[in-house]
């Protein structure tokens, strides 16, 4: 009778356990993806008790929104999904266009989704522009809204309220099948970690997304793109160093020491912020290698003022074969338009947090890289990573 009476226990107590385990290893019907330009190292109190990773980082340089937001959804870095900048040099027209979602060369997570449950789950993306919103979303996406009006004027408050709504539309996270979200807030909201308008729009978000579809069924994800712009105005009156990088005046120096070199021609084919293009057909029909053109031109242009270093990237699409980097505290200049770059700083650090989605309260100390994102979402609800990401999930 004893041992019966045990082995019935036991039974009950494996049964909880695994009731126990079912729940908590449950996937999340939603996974809401918020990233905060230009956040830095604090973070909104309504996240404290879930899984921060305080010292997160991104792989690479020169980070823009673009980029930043293409890289959290791939799980890679600009050299495999190629979206490098915002905007780029189209190097048949030499024109300016813009990053779109058709721009990016891997599958991203919402590639995934839809691979996995056959076109079922549903994406959604909200940003205070479209082209954002897309980048997001990637390449197959349900439902995209941004501010169609001026975006000066669209805050933290608004994007939520366009976020419920496209959520009540879509019936994001209503059934068994995984849906998501990606919340794009703009910098000014994030000037401040205790910025009262954010905080204010994250609790109005969470405690709806709760009502509708559940906190424990709702995976959060949120971090930031990674840069701040600096406002160097005022470094001069306290002899801090700075400069300005004259854009289009170097492309022209640099054709004519390539002159001097090689005979006249048209060497530098175009410019665009801190990228130089090179006429690659005038050093075939010259017959100078690529090679020996870079060269001697990442020498020069290491020599002039306000330069800290020259990549070069040839054959590599959307970004020119000459990239510079300026010292901190430079500004960058078209001297024929007066076009301005702000200048951007990559943080040393700053917050990758998840929450809800019965995720237990940790924090980690080591750094992390948002390449680990991407494939820490896909494995809560059960996908394969993006096809470019070889990151580790983070647990």
């Amino acid at each position: 009778m004893k041992n019966r009476y045990l082995y019935v226990t036991l039974l009950a107590l494996l049964a909880l356990s695994t009731q126990a385990q079912n729940q908590t290893g449950a996937k999340p019907r939603l996974v809401v993806n918020i990233t905060i330009d230009q956040l830095r190292n604090g973070y909104p109190a309504l996240f404290d008790d879930g899984y921060v990773c305080e010292q997160g980082f991104y792989p690479y340089r020169q980070i823009d929104l673009s980029s930043a937001i293409s890289s959290v959804m791939t799980g890679t870095s600009p050299f495999y999904h190629t979206i490098t900048a915002d905007k780029w040099l189209d190097r048949n027209t030499l024109q300016t266009v813009a990053a779109t979602a058709n721009d990016i060369a891997v599958s991203t997570l919402s590639d995934e989704l839809k691979l996995a449950t056959k076109g079922v789950g549903k994406v959604g993306s909200v940003a205070a522009d479209q082209v954002t919103a897309e980048l997001a979303a990637g390449h197959q996406m349900d439902c995209v809204a941004w501010n169609e009006e001026d975006k000066k004027n669209w805050n933290a408050i608004n994007l939520t309220d366009k976020a419920l709504q496209l959520l009540i539309q879509e019936k994001l996270g209503r059934d068994t099948i995984p849906d998501l979200l990606y919340l794009t807030y703009g910098a000014k909201d994030s000037n401040k970690s205790d910025d009262p308008s954010l905080n204010q729009a994250l609790i109005k978000l969470v405690c709806e997304i709760e009502r509708l579809v559940g906190f424990r069924r709702t995976l959060y994800v949120l971090t930031s793109t990674g840069y701040t712009e600096e406002n160097t105005d005022e470094y001069a009156k306290y002899n801090i160093p700075t400069g300005v990088f004259y854009t289009n005046r170097t492309a022209n120096l640099l054709n004519m020491y390539l002159g001097a070199l090689w005979g006249q021609g048209q060497y530098i084919e175009g410019s665009y912020r801190n990228q130089l293009y090179l006429n690659r057909r005038l050093f075939e029909q010259k017959r100078i290698s690529l090679t020996d053109a870079t060269v001697k031109s990442k020498e020069f242009l290491l020599q002039m003022s306000g330069v800290k270093r020259v990549d070069i990237h040839l054959f590599e699409p959307h970004i020119g074969d000459l990239v510079v980097e300026l010292n901190p505290g430079w500004q960058m200049q078209n001297d024929d338009t007066h076009e301005q770059t702000p200048v951007k700083k990559s943080l040393a650090y700053f917050p990758i947090i998840f929450y809800g989605a019965n995720i237990p309260a940790e924090r980690v100390q080591t750094p992390v890289s948002i390449e680990r994102i991407a494939p820490t979402i896909a494995k809560a609800i059960r996908i394969r990573a993006p096809n470019a990401c070889v990151a580790t999930p983070i647990f």
